[in-house]
């Protein structure tokens, strides 16, 4: 929406259709008076101070624009910062979530070792207390070893022993048979002399 305004420069009023708002418009047209006032102080004409006024306005105008360029400069360095800060500080996140992963991993693996430490030093603890030489170690193996059966018959043995035991002691006692008489004495037969053979020739002489 356009505005007519009208401003008053060295005792001139001037007349202006402008989008701007009328209370701007009047104070652009007081600074323009107020540098025209400037410059008629020292016996200008008004060709020259308007010029002079110009040029000054020209002036706060570009070291206006030249200061708003460093800001914004500034402005764009401080945030270029600020992104470069936030992708430090995720770097920095990201990196400690894996730290923290790994002293996770490396509290675990700790504990472990440590149960298997202690695992390992009861067992040594236990052999020192029951020192086993070599001959026992192998019979103990060999124990191992031995089939079921084996144990198996030796009980059976051990149960058939004590059946014969049992039957022994239940066993009715036999007495013992009498002692025989002993036998009558005989008479030994008397002895016989022996007689001297006849001799052959007094045989002969007798037939």
């Amino acid at each position: 929406m356009s505005n007519s305004v009208t401003v008053k420069i060295c005792g001139e009023e001037f007349k202006l259709i402008t989008e701007n708002s009328i209370e701007y418009t009047q104070a652009v047209g007081m600074h323009v008076n107020a540098e025209m006032q400037k410059m008629l102080t020292t016996r200008m004409g008004r060709m020259d101070a308007a010029i002079m006024a110009a040029l000054n306005i020209a002036d706060d105008l570009f070291k206006v624009r030249l200061t708003d360029e460093q800001l914004r400069a500034q402005i764009k360095s401080a945030l270029d910062a600020e992104a470069s800060a936030k992708a430090e500080a995720n770097a920095f996140k990201r990196e400690n979530l894996s730290l923290q992963k790994k002293l996770e991993k490396a509290e675990k693996a700790l504990s472990k070792a440590e149960k298997s430490l202690q695992k390992s030093q009861k067992a040594d603890a236990d052999a020192a207390a029951f020192p086993l030489d070599e001959s026992a170690m192998a019979d103990i193996v060999e124990k191992s070893k031995r089939p079921r059966k084996t144990r198996k018959t030796k009980a059976e043995a051990v149960k058939v022993e004590t059946v014969e035991e049992v039957e022994a002691d239940a066993a009715p006692e036999v007495d013992a048979a009498p002692e025989a008489e002993p036998a009558p004495e005989v008479e030994a037969a008397p002895e016989v002399e022996a007689q001297p053979a006849p001799e052959a020739g007094s045989a002969a002489e007798g037939e």
